[in-house]
C-alpha cells in the first residue's frame, strides 16, 4: 500500500498542479468582475469583498509550484500544506462569483487527507529494483499507515458518489427514478448552453426525443452512485464498480457536455485500484530504454 500511496500523492498533487495552469486565465478574470457580484461561500464566507488582485496572482502563480513539489515530495509538509490551502482558496474564491462548481470537491478532500499523513514516505525511482520506494525508508509501520491512508481515500471517492445519489433521492424522491427530472436537466442544460453560445450535446436532444430512454438512465445514474460502498467489499467489485462509474460520467458528458476531469481521468477512483503496478511498469519501461540506448552505437565523426 506504499507504493499505491506514492503513486496517489503524484497523481492528486499532479492533477491539481495541471488544473491549476489550465483555470489560471479564468482565475484571473475574477479580477475586472463587478464587486457586488461577490458572495463568499465555504471556507471564505468571512470574505465581505473580493480579495485583492494581488492575492488571487500571488495564489494563482504559488499553488501549482507547491502541487508539483508535493507530488514530488519535496519539502512535502510545507508543500503539502500550501498546495492545500492554494487550491481550495482558488476553487471557492471562483465558486463565490454566483455559480457553484462541484467537480472539485474531491479533489480538495483528497488532497487535504494526504496533507495530514507523512505521504512522502515513498519516493519516485527511477530504478526497477527501488521503484518506488528508497529501500531505507520501508517498514511495517509505514505499510499500515499507508494502507490507512489508502482506505480513507478509497471511502472518500465511493462516500462522495453515495451522498450524490442521496441527494437526488432526497430532493427529488422517487419522482427522480421516472425520469422526468432527468429529462429537464438535460433540456435545462442544454437549452442554456445554447442561449450562451456554448457547444450543446447532441445525445441530450437524442434522449429528449426517445423519451423511453430517460426511466432507464435515471435508474442506472442513481444505482451507480448508491451502490459505490459495494466498492470497499473487494477487489473485483471495485474493478465492476469502477468501470460503472467511468462510463457514468462519459454518460453525463454525451448527454450534457458536462466534464468531471477529475473522475474522467480515473484519478478519483484510482484509491480502490492497485495503480502502484503503473507505476512499476513505467520503472520498467524507463530500465529498458536506458540498456536499449547504451546498446547504440555513436553516431557521427569519422
Amino acid at each position: 500500500m506504499t507504493q499505491r500511496l506514492a503513486m496517489l500523492r503524484i497523481l492528486v498533487f499532479g492533477y491539481a498542479a495541471v488544473w491549476t495552469i489550465a483555470r489560471t486565465p479564468h482565475l484571473l478574470d475574477t479580477i475586472d468582475l463587478a464587486p457586488r457580484r461577490f458572495d463568499g461561500i465555504g471556507p471564505l464566507w468571512w470574505l465581505g469583498e473580493p480579495a485583492p488582485a494581488l492575492a488571487i496572482i500571488a495564489a494563482a502563480v504559488l499553488t501549482p509550484i507547491a502541487c508539483g513539489a508535493a507530488a514530488l515530495g519535496r519539502r512535502y509538509r510545507l508543500s503539502s500544506l500550501g498546495a492545500v490551502v492554494g487550491f481550495l482558496f482558488l476553487t471557492t474564491y471562483r465558486n463565490s462569483w454566483g455559480q457553484i462548481f462541484h467537480t472539485e470537491n474531491l479533489v480538495a478532500l483528497h488532497m487535504g487527507v494526504l496533507a495530514v499523513v507523512p505521504a512522502a514516505v515513498a519516493r519516485w525511482s527511477t530504478e526497477k529494483s527501488e521503484w518506488p520506494l528508497h529501500k531505507s525508508e520501508t517498514s511495517a509501520d509505514h505499510e499500515v499507515l499507508s494502507s490507512a491512508v489508502v482506505k480513507a481515500l478509497s471511502v472518500l471517492t465511493v462516500g462522495a458518489y453515495f451522498v450524490a445519489g442521496a441527494a437526488k433521492l432526497r430532493i427529488s424522491g422517487l419522482g427522480w427514478i421516472d425520469g422526468d427530472v432527468l429529462r429537464h436537466q438535460i433540456a435545462f442544460d442544454n437549452a442554456r448552453k445554447e442561449l450562451l453560445g456554448d457547444p450543446t450535446a447532441p445525445f441530450g436532444a437524442l434522449m429528449l426525443r426517445n423519451s423511453w430512454t430517460l426511466a432507464p438512465a435515471a435508474v442506472a445514474a442513481i444505482a451507480v452512485e448508491l451502490a459505490a460502498p459495494l466498492a470497499l467489499v473487494g477487489r473485483r467489485a471495485a474493478w465492476i464498480w469502477t468501470g460503472m462509474a467511468v462510463l457514468f460520467h462519459f454518460a453525463i458528458l454525451a448527454v450534457m457536455v458536462i466534464v468531471f476531469p477529475y473522475h474522467l481521468l480515473g484519478i478519483a477512483l484510482a484509491p480502490l485500484l492497485p495503480i502502484e503496478r503503473l507505476g512499476t511498469s513505467v520503472a520498467a519501461w524507463h530500465c529498458r530504454f536506458r540498456r536499449h540506448s547504451t546498446r547504440l552505437p555513436p553516431t557521427g565523426g569519422s
